[in-house]
Formats: structure tokens, sequence, C-alpha cells
């Protein structure tokens, strides 16, 4: 039956869509600049403090010298250091692991295993490497992507630090062609390169265009039919300005900015806990747009939501922009852990609000940007006086700070929760103690047998070798292999002297066993004639008694020797106690999964106020030079009147205000640059996270400045900042151009918009797309729907990810748990969320194809929506019309209808087979998910 459905789905979709399907253009490879980010922030700090001072110049220890990738390659007395994209064959990653006695570094002691993760990540990478060694041959460096330069007034008169100046409308000479103020700079650039725009986008491709990228659904037949009937010159802005006030517009573009926000439910990295308010922030974003909320009081809201004069749950909840990021909650240095933190906000308010990568400034000034530690500690000191996390918990996970929204009357209610949460987690604790208990006395009862077994195996022998032994003896096979471990690696250890002593005489088998039989029998049972398992008090008492027996006394008893117990239960028990183990678990689990909440808003608050914090030299807080005095980066100062700081507040209200002025260079020119990309595809400029000297020039300043001052004078209204957009003929030509061959010469990146891009819909909106066309939408909003308890663990005993993406709400809801993405999303280039992103990759890759052929929810509402048709009164012919209408916004070719109509009635299989079949066909089209 499955491959007879398989054959079918391949058969229809060959027969009757690939004949209407249209190439689709190689993605555009943007310079992506987190590698050398990654080098400047976390590899060229450990360089520096554990490398360079023996590995780096013309005169470096063996010969190596590490301060540049020319000079890594080429090696030292041992060959390369390292070889790109190979970690197990580069020399660099053995000696930092010290797995080899040949070679260990540094020699002063061993890396923590972090130090060691960044430089695989290093080599996994390929070594990124901005540095270039200053050789006597070589010329002072001139510029690095075409913007660096090393003249420092050049520097900070650099495009993106200047103040924004209205700039005139350029003119041009087909002033016809001309919708909005826009127009005249994209058409002033092609005039210039004598280019002629795409003629206009039909009404059927402009429509679906526009639905989907301001609410990121499809049209349906009859919105697409009251448009091409609506004749009237305002026709498409009446269509704009209902998208624009829909609710489900907050969904797809709240979604856009919580890619910049790092937004996920879960924390990852080493304890992944829940997020479990994390939903409110989410909601506070949707609501925002869905209000037209001024950007500026956006921006404020999320750095200062809390100190805004007459702060409410709404503005409080803003600041969960700052308090979402990934933490190292187990860090034992509390210090660091603050530290950390701090950097995490810092680096995160530098890219999403002013395209600067504030973070590499944590350890040495900036290597391209006019930025100085002093710039990053001057901002580190009004976050240090900022709260993030909670007081009251000094356990080893720490609890970041949330804003309690309970009541006093709530507060019994979940004390009673929290008590029969902790109730059942006790039982399944108590269960593990217990068995782990009798596994303990079960080895201690046969421990002399585990020293007989262990004469018959190798120490370098695995598990599977050695199980007919531990079957031979009824012993547990992990325990027994590591017994023979243990005594290999502690041969002196008075109590196992005499079993190597045995061990190394030659005699035979038989009569080893029977020597070491002979030998510890009688002291395992002296020692534990003396003291039981477990009882320190008779222990103590005989303490006078032979010193041998006391030391084998010992060995029993220690949890951690010879007869150790597997840490892991799934090691140690049997698959019976496991099992149980597991469901004892799991009842635990499912009560503290399905209580509710505490409300409360994922926030910061204030502290004790410093007025300054030193450097921290090399980035460690160990090592602590000059203080500095809270301030705002010298180079993005827009006047010499220094604010004044509050001594009873952290300064993050001033900061706020001061990113949000519009006299900032940089806050509104990043935005509407990010707006703009989300729009075309490419943004006007490409590295939407970084304006420095490395990222992008922009392609059109001119318009970048204009756009950004409009804006502002619009009241930063994000949603006016729309129907400039798209009401543009810029925004309305078709992805074709008449003139095909020379644009691919003068402009093949098409960075001049000579035409529309090609554009494929975003994970969410193909998710959504499935399930709106299919009929199984739900577009509730808001609410939590991540489906655990506040601070739950999110992976279990078993590392399974127990929340869900099967519901059929809006893609937006769906829990973002990092290190575990949902498989359906991050097959489409669904984003990290652990860091900013204002700008997502487009890759084409045959795993997508397959993944519209094969996933469950596409099978899904390939299903539903093939009910739904047979179950209409339609002919076969109009459901075949109906069905291209709702997934492509265009009625079929004849040919189309024919070859459809064909396969329904000839195919072997079921009716509704073969309509689900159809029906996915469509679904797994290019053009389904692709915009023109």
């Amino acid at each position: 039956m499955h491959s007879n459905w398989l054959s079918a789905v391949v058969r229809v979709f060959v027969l009757i869509l690939i004949p209407s399907m249209l190439a689709v253009g190689n993605d555009t490879t943007v310079l992506d600049l987190t590698q050398v980010e990654f080098f400047e922030k976390e590899v060229r700090p450990l360089l520096i403090e554990h490398c360079l001072d023996c590995h780096g110049g013309d005169e470096a220890d063996g010969g190596l010298s590490l301060d540049s990738f020319d000079r890594i390659m080429k090696g030292g007395d041992s060959g390369a250091a390292a070889v790109p994209g190979d970690i197990s064959g580069s020399l660099m990653i053995e000696a930092v692991r010290y797995r080899s006695e040949r070679l260990r570094m540094p020699p002063s002691g061993k890396l923590t295993d972090p130090q060691i993760k960044v430089f695989e990540r290093w080599v996994e990478l390929g070594l990124p490497d901005p540095r270039k060694p200053m050789l006597p041959e070589e010329p002072p460096p001139q510029s690095v992507a075409g913007n660096q330069t090393s003249d420092p007034d050049a520097i900070e008169s650099f495009w993106s630090f200047q103040p924004i100046r209205s700039v005139p409308l350029p003119g041009v000479k087909d002033s016809d062609w001309v919708k909005t103020p826009i127009d005249r700079f994209v058409l002033a650039k092609l005039e210039a390169n004598r280019l002629q725009p795409a003629p206009a986008a039909d009404r059927r491709t402009l429509i679906r265009r526009v639905y989907h990228d301001l609410v990121g659904l499809p049209p349906t037949p009859e919105q697409i039919d009251a448009f091409l009937t609506d004749q009237s010159d305002e026709a498409f802005t009446k269509v704009v300005d209902e998208l624009l006030q829909s609710p489900s517009y907050g969904v797809r573009w709240g979604r856009h900015w919580l890619d910049v926000a790092r937004y996920a439910d879960s924390n990852g990295l080493d304890e992944n806990l829940a997020f479990g308010n994390a939903w409110r922030y989410r909601d506070y974003v949707v609501d925002s747009f869905n209000r037209d909320k001024p950007f500026d009081q956006f921006v404020i809201e999320q750095i200062a939501g809390d100190l805004v004069p007459g702060a409410t749950t709404e503005t409080i909840s803003g600041t969960g922009f700052l308090a979402l990021g990934a933490k190292v909650l187990a860090e034992p240095d509390r210090e660091k852990l603050m530290m950390d933190t701090i950097d995490e906000q810092i680096d995160t308010i530098g890219k999403a609000f002013m395209g600067m990568t504030l973070g590499c400034v944590r350890c040495h000034d900036h290597k391209f940007d006019p930025l100085t530690q002093e710039d990053y500690y001057a901002l580190a000191a009004i976050f240090k006086s900022t709260q993030t996390f909670a007081d009251s918990h000094t356990g080893a996970i720490k609890h970041w700070y949330e804003h309690s929204l309970v009541t006093q009357d709530q507060l019994a209610v979940f004390k009673q929760v929290d008590s029969e949460i902790q109730k059942a987690k006790q039982a399944a604790a108590s269960y593990k103690s217990t068995q782990i208990n009798q596994l303990r006395q079960e080895a201690r009862t046969k421990a002399t047998e585990y020293l007989v077994a262990c004469t018959m195996i190798d120490p370098q022998q695995t598990l599977i070798e050695i199980q007919s032994v531990a079957e031979r003896f009824d012993l547990h096979s992990r325990v027994l292999h590591h017994c023979r471990r243990h005594l290999e690696f502690h041969r002196d250890d008075a109590v196992f002297v005499p079993w190597h002593s045995i061990d190394r005489q030659g005699l035979s088998q038989q009569a080893r066993a029977e020597e070491v039989r002979s030998y510890y029998q009688p002291l395992f049972q002296a020692a534990s004639a003396v003291a039981k398992p477990g009882s320190q008090e008779q222990i103590d008492a005989d303490s006078d008694r032979d010193a041998l027996i006391q030391q084998a006394r010992t060995a029993l008893n220690d949890a951690t020797g010879f007869l150790a117990i597997p840490a892991k239960p799934e090691y140690a028990f049997t698959p019976d106690v496991l099992a149980e183990y597991h469901r004892l678990m799991e009842v635990a689990r499912k009560i503290e999964s399905n209580a509710p909440d505490e409300p409360a808003v994922m926030a910061v608050s204030e502290m004790a106020t410093e007025e300054s914090i030193p450097i921290h030299i090399r980035g460690s807080h160990l090592n602590l030079g000059e203080d500095v005095k809270r301030e705002f980066p010298a180079v993005l100062r827009f006047s010499d009147v220094r604010p004044i700081f509050p001594s009873n507040q952290s300064g993050r209200l001033q900061l706020a205000r001061w990113i949000a002025s519009s006299r900032h260079a940089l806050t509104s020119r990043v935005f509407v640059n990010r707006v703009w990309g989300w729009h075309f595809g490419v943004p006007l400029v490409k590295t939407t996270e970084n304006f420095g000297l490395l990222g992008d020039r922009p392609s059109h300043p001119e318009l970048l400045d204009w756009l950004a001052i409009e804006w502002m004078r619009s009241g930063w209204s994000v949603k006016q900042l729309h129907r400039m957009i798209v009401l543009s003929a810029t925004y309305q030509m078709r992805s074709d151009h008449p003139d095909v061959e020379r644009i691919a010469v003068l402009d093949p990146e098409n960075r001049m918009h000579s035409h529309a891009n090609v554009q494929r819909l975003s994970a969410e909106s193909i998710r959504d797309s499935l399930l709106s066309v299919s009929g199984l939408l739900n577009q509730e909003l808001g609410g939590k729907t991540v489906p655990l308890r506040n601070r739950q663990f999110v992976f279990d005993h078993t590392s399974v990810d127990h929340t869900t993406y099967e519901t059929h709400r809006r893609a937006a809801y769906l829990p973002i748990i990092r290190n575990n993405l949902c498989g359906f999303l991050s097959q489409f280039d669904y984003p990290d969320p652990t860091t900013p992103t204002g700008h997502r990759s487009q890759s084409v890759v045959a795993p997508q194809a397959l993944l519209m052929m094969n996933h469950p929810l596409v099978i899904e509402a390939a299903s539903h929506w093939a009910s739904q048709m047979r179950q209409s009164k339609l002919t076969d012919q109009q459901r075949v019309e109906r069905s291209y209408l709702a997934a492509f916004g265009r009625p079929p070719e004849p040919n189309e209808v024919r070859r459809a109509i064909d396969f329904l009635t000839q195919s072997q299989l079921s009716p509704q087979q073969a309509w689900v079949a159809f029906c996915q066909s469509l679904l797994a089209a290019n053009e389904f998910i692709y915009l023109r």
C-alpha cells in the first residue's frame, strides 16, 4: 500500500506540476561576519592569554607562531598546527586535549572544557582569522573587505557613524513610473546604469506577494476574486490597509523582531530549563506591532520598561528582551556568570539596535571599529547595576529574575502544587536510591568473585568482550569492567598489590582464580564482620584492628572504588528496574508539566547602583584595571553635553533614550534596513547586524537615510514604513526582466532592484500556509504554548524533549527549544535563537523537497484538504480549479486540468487516496513555497 501511495504522489507530481514549475534562482551568498566575530570574541582572548607568549612572533618556540592563519598553516617543527575543518587531524587540538603524553599545551595546565571547545569550533569552522602578521617585507594594511582603513580620522568619518541628514529626491527621466519617493532613488540608479525597471507584476502575483509579506498567509480564492473585481485606483491600497489592520500582521512581523531578540522558550547551554514566562514577551512584541507602537517607545521599553514613568506590566514585559539570552546557569563563579550575562546583553543591544558588534570589545579594543574597552566597560557599568538573576536562589543552578504577579491568595495554592511535585520527585529519587544501595550491597557480597573474574579479562577489553565472564560469575558487567580498569590504575593500592602479584606469577587461569579467592575471601569476610557498609560508628569503634583489614573495609565501602556502581540508571539497572524508575520519573514530570505557573514576567530590575567598574584585562573578572564610569560609546555620541546618570538607578533609561533618539546615527538606519530586507529578500546593507568597517556598504545610501528620516517623521510608525514600501512601483515589479542578459552582467545580484527577487516563503509561512490552504489553521492569538512548567528541565532522564509541535496554531506560537528546534522549521533555515538575526539565509537543498513529500504535517494537510474537496458539491474540474487558486493564487492551465482529471479518474488508488495524492503534489510544488 505504501509503495503504491508513494508512486502515486510522484506520478501526479510529475504529470501535473513539473510542466508548470519555474526554475528557482540560486542562493546569493552574503558576507557572513559571524566567524570573524567568533574569532575576536572567543578565540583571540584565549590565544593571547595562553598561547602567544611562547608561540607568537618570529622567534616562537618550536618554530610555531600562532599569530596568523598563514603561520598556523606553515606550522613549526612538528608540521602544521591545524587542518581547517579536521578536528581529529589537528595537532593544536591534540595538544589542548591533553590526551597525548608527548604533546600537551599549554604546559602550565589543561584548559577548561569550554575553552577546548572554542578551539575545536575554530578548527571546525576552517580557522577564520582576520589577523595579518606585520612581516618586514609587507606594507601596512590598507583595507579589509573594502572598508577598513588605518586612518583614525577616516574611521570615525565612516558612513554609518555620521548623523542622518535630509536627502533631496533625485531627478529621474521616467517620472511616470514613480509611485512613491522610494522609486526615485531606485530609478535614478537604474537610469545611471542605462537600465530600465521590470514591468509591473500582474494582479494575481501582487496580491499573493503582499498577503504573504504582511500577514504570512496566502490569500483565499475569495480574497483574490474581490481584489480582481475592484478596478478602482485604490484597490491595492485598500488591501494593504486591511492587511495592516489584521491581527495576523502582528504575528508575522512580530516574528521578524523575535529573530532579532533571539527569542526562545528555554535557556539552552548547560542547563536547558524552560522559560515558562517567556511567552509574555512574545505576546508583548506581537501586540506592539499590531497596535503600531512607535518604535522609539518600543526600544525604550525593551531596555528600560521597568524604569519608564508609570511603568506597567506591559512595559516591564518589554525588558524580557534583556532576560531572554542563553546563560550558563550552573556557573559556580557568580561574578563570572554576571559578567558573561552582561556581555551577552551588551552584544545583543549592539546588534539589535545599532548594528554594532559591541561584544568584541570585552577583551580588547575593537580590531576594526572605533570602539575601545573603555566604551565597553562604560556600558557594562550600567548593566552591572541591573538585576538579571534572582537573589533568593543560591544553589548550583542559578535562577533568572522574574517580576511576580502572584497574589497572596494564590501563594497558598502554588505552595500546595510545589509540594505535590516534590513528593512525586522524591518517590522516584527514593526508588533509585534503594535500588543503587541494593546493587552496592550485592557487589560487596560478591567482592571476591569480582576480583576472581578480573583474572580472566584484560583491562583493554570492551563491555561486549567481557560479557560472557560476567554471566559466568553472575556479576554486573559494567561493575566488572570498571573493577578491572580500577585495578589497572591502582597498582600501588595496598589492598590490590597481592592481586597483581598473583596475576604476574604465570599460573594457570584456574590456579590464579583459586589463589585470589583464598586470599581475598577471608580478608573481605573479616572487613565485613567488623563493620557493615554504611555503619560509620562501628568503623570508628574498631579503628585499632589490623591495618589491612581497615583498608579492605574502606575499599569495600568506597562508592567510587573498585565496586563502583554506574552513575547512570540506564547503565546500572536491569530493564525491569529501569522501566519502573522511568515510570516514576514520568509521573513526576507529568505532574510538573501540567502544574500551573505562578504568574510572573520574565524581566530585569534594579540593583545597588555602581557608578563605575574596572576594565577587565583580557576580559577576565580576576584581572582588573582602571575604573570606567558609565557612558555611551564615544564615536556614537551626538553631543558634547554628557548625560547625568542618576545615583539611584542603573542608567538603563538614559541609555534607552539615547539609543531611541532621532539624533542617533544608527538606530533608524538599522531598523529600516531590516524592514527593507524583510520585504525585498535582500537588505540595502546585507550585514544587518554589522554596520561597522567590516560590514557591507549600502547599495542605496541616500535611500537608506531618506527612509530613516521619513520613518522618524511619521512618528516611528512601522505600519507607515510598510505603506511607503509596498505601495511603491519598486515593490510591485515583476521578478523577470526583459533585458535579462544585460542584467546578468551589470547587476547579477539585483542590488539595483531592476526587478523583484524570487523569494521562498519563510519556514513559518510554509507551515502556516499548509494549514491555511487545507483548512486546519487555528489563528488563536497569544498565551503560553511551551508544555512545561517554568524552570522545568526541558530534557529529562531519557534526553527526550517533551515539547510538542503538533498544534495547528501558527508557527509563531510553537515552542522554541534551544538545542532542539522544531525539525520542520530547521529544514527551512530557521535561525539560531541564541544570537540576533536580522536577515535569514535561504538554502535550496534536497531534504527540503523530501520533507514536503514525507512529513506527517504535509500528509495531514493534504488528507484534510482532500476530504474538504470531496465533500464539496463541485465537479472534479471545479475542484481542481479551486485547488490551484488556493495553492498558487491562479487558475490552472487547460493542460493542467486535463492531467489532473486523467490522474483522478484513471488512478488505481481509491478516490480519497487519489485526491490526497493530488493535493499533496500541489503542496510539494515550488510554486507553493516561492513568491515571484
